[in-house]
């Protein structure tokens, strides 16, 4: 399951684990950085990775692609 949330300049992806053995996962979207957090019950705090847009973007991209090495150049509007 997944939830989308939508605030002004925010959005919250949220990744719910159907079996319970792993924390969610949220990506805190914007439109200079995006944020992804994984609550660490053993550290009492989340753990987070901050990407650009492009590397999420290329990481999307990255799961169409089969092994190898691959400059992929994105569409800036």
């Amino acid at each position: 399951m997944i939830t989308i949330e939508f605030d002004e300049d925010e959005t919250l992806i949220t990744v719910l684990d159907g079996t319970g053995e792993l924390e969610d996962v949220s990506a805190l979207l914007y439109e200079d950085y995006c944020h992804f957090r994984q609550w660490d019950n053993k550290r009492d705090r989340f753990n987070i990775i901050t990407l650009t847009p492009e590397m999420y973007l290329k990481i999307m991209e990255s799961w169409n692609l089969p092994e190898g090495a691959y400059k992929i150049h994105i569409n800036q509007k």
